[in-house]
């Protein structure tokens, strides 16, 4: 029910969008065909004013002039509002896709698959179809790296977590204020590349301000210039002396021409995207918020002085425009002419990038963290049956009807589960497809979803902040020269280490020593679960071997057996994906290959 009401909540949105768009292209024409007719009545006046001349003729072209000029800014608005309009509807749309769990519009976080990782790879964070697909709107690459980043690095601190928490629940209900905010995102596509730019410019050590020719110069020089081309239209001075003053200054000019183009062009290129930063920081400047987390994060657009960072941005943007007059050969020769316009540029630029230079990197982390937070934020929004959970001191793990949150809800099997201290190692038996491994990344993927102040596919949820470690997934390496199972005693032997060093671990582990023969298996598996009785280790091991669940009998403190149980009616299996207790009574590799034609049924 609660997904149909989305789906027409999206849907409404995106008929609204729609409309709106067809108005403003409406307005797009009719201000299109005036700036024509109004620049054609210009040029006919010039033309009539060349033949026969008319004080009435000239104001109506200047009258002209000024309305098509004043169209021409209303075009480039109306635009701007249009390309804003269209990346509202297609975000609408694609949330109403993701109502069908069609995620196939956002970026799937491939670039951050690491095999080597904690609990990455087995638990499926990046990839087509992964956690990471599911949950990420981001419209900046600094904003896909932070919420990767948070994926990867869950937060260990209770009142953290809990500030989170409430920074989601507040932002999930101002569903306008984040599509707004990730609809501006959009309207410039920012790569790598141009932070780097950025980042490049602000490093650059400042030339001329912090030499004294160059002070005196780019002051004296062009009073010196200007008076003197006051006194010349005045007709108090020869034009000699204002020629010679103008030639000197254009004498700097070009010997500063390298420096000054290069400087201009870096600048110039990125000028769109500090312009993008504005508006994002204005947004984000503007708006009251009532948690404590982000009241934390708006004080950090604020520079030493108290001055917002949208006006020390828009200041930096208005001497990046002044100076780009320069490209416009008359007006900047005689810029250069008077005013020494390129060094005094580079001069404004230099104590600008001084002053705040380092303060565009905090801006563009906040920036990332409120474009992150979004997504977070919408996950939170389109779930709403979905809990937020209980930061414990004391209890492990607590669930109630707990599911995987990628499973479609009419397909999903919840699950009660319950581990209420350390030292507790649950084995998890059952048959093939009976829902072990699913199961186990089940509770990895709500726990990283708790840790990062997210709501958890549950009725209840309570959890004590540890680290994830999970061995669920090995490969072979050609490139290493290592065999699987060597890559799997690898994995086991840094979890080890990682106990050992006294680090408080969740574990995870599927079907353990995969790669050698089942007696070699056996052994090892029961020693291996006997080391990790006594290092106090905590978590779920999902195994077939039946054998290791006599391990509760010896260590009925440490060991508790679980099981996912199937029915089987003669060639037929039934599976609940229901949680037991106990030890699995009945396995189904003999049935499976039989009905996929393997061999042959008896």
């Amino acid at each position: 029910m609660l997904t149909t009401q989305l789906h027409s909540f999206y849907q409404h949105r995106i008929d609204h969008f729609n409309l709106k768009e067809l108005k403003i292209k409406r307005k797009i024409f009719w201000i299109g065909l005036l700036r024509f007719v109004f620049f054609i009545l210009f040029v006919l006046g010039i033309i009539f004013t060349i033949k026969d001349f008319s004080w009435l003729i000239i104001i109506l072209s200047v009258i002209s002039l000024t309305v098509f000029i004043w169209l021409v800014v209303l075009h480039k608005t109306q635009n701007q509002k249009h390309t804003f309009v269209r990346n509202l509807i297609a975000i609408n749309q694609n949330e109403h896709k993701a109502m069908d769990y069609d995620f196939s519009a956002f970026n799937n976080g491939e670039q951050f698959i690491h095999r080597d990782h904690a609990y990455a790879y087995d638990l499926d964070l990046f990839g087509e179809g992964s956690l990471f697909q599911f949950l990420n709107r981001t419209f900046s690459r600094v904003g896909r790296v932070l919420l990767a980043h948070k994926l990867l690095n869950p937060i260990q601190v209770k009142g953290s977590i809990e500030n989170i928490q409430h920074a989601v629940q507040e932002m999930a209900e101002r569903i306008d204020w984040r599509q707004n905010f990730q609809a501006i995102g959009q309207i410039i596509q920012i790569s790598d590349d141009d932070n780097q730019k950025i980042d490049h410019w602000i490093k650059e050590p400042a030339y001329f301000i912090h030499k004294w020719f160059f002070k005196i110069v780019v002051t004296a020089l062009p009073l010196i210039t200007v008076t003197a081309l006051v006194f010349l239209i005045m007709g108090r001075l020869h034009y000699s002396i204002f020629t010679l003053l103008a030639l000197i200054q254009l004498f700097f000019a070009s010997l500063m021409m390298r420096r000054t183009n290069k400087e201009q062009r870096l600048i110039t290129e990125e000028i769109d995207i500090l312009k993008n930063y504005q508006q994002l920081i204005r947004i984000l400047e503007n708006t009251t918020f009532k948690g404590k987390w982000l009241k934390k994060l708006q004080q950090q657009l604020y520079v030493n002085d108290n001055v917002k960072a949208s006006k020390v941005l828009m200041k930096l943007t208005r001497i990046i425009d002044a100076f780009d007059t320069r490209l416009n050969l008359i007006v900047g020769l005689f810029l250069n002419a008077t005013l020494m316009w390129d060094l005094l540029s580079l001069m404004r630029l230099e104590y600008w990038k001084e002053r705040y230079g380092e303060s565009i990197k905090n801006w563009i982390q906040v920036i990332a963290e409120a474009d992150a937070l979004c997504s977070m934020a919408n996950y939170s929004y389109n779930h709403p049956l979905f809990i937020y959970p209980e930061i414990t001191t004391d209890k492990i793990l607590e669930a109630q009807e707990l599911g995987h949150p990628l499973i479609r809800p009419e397909r999903r099997v919840n699950n009660d589960f319950f581990m209420p201290r350390h030292g507790q190692i649950n084995i998890i038996t059952g048959a093939n497809m009976a829902g072990k491994s699913t199961f186990l990344r089940t509770i990895g993927v709500n726990m990283i979803l708790a840790l990062n102040g997210m709501p958890v596919c549950a009725k209840q949820f309570k959890c004590k902040t540890l680290q994830l470690y999970s061995g669920m997934r090995s490969s072979d390496s050609l490139k290493e020269n290592e065999s699987y199972f060597y890559a799997e005693l690898k994995r086991l032997k840094l979890m080890i280490e990682k106990l050992k060093s006294g680090e408080q671990l969740f574990i995870l582990l599927d079907e353990i020593l995969k790669g050698t023969n089942s007696v070699d298996k056996a052994e090892g598996s029961w020693k291996f679960v006997e080391h990790l009785i006594q290092l106090k280790a905590t978590g779920i091991i999902a195994t077939h071997d039946l054998t290791l669940c006599d391990l509760e009998v010896e260590y009925p403190d440490s060991i508790k057996n679980q099981c996912f149980e199937v029915e089987i009616s003669g060639q037929k299996i039934f599976f609940d994906y229901i949680l037991r207790k106990g030890v699995t009574k009945n396995m189904n590799a003999s049935v499976l290959m039989k009905q996929m034609g393997i061999f042959p049924g008896v």
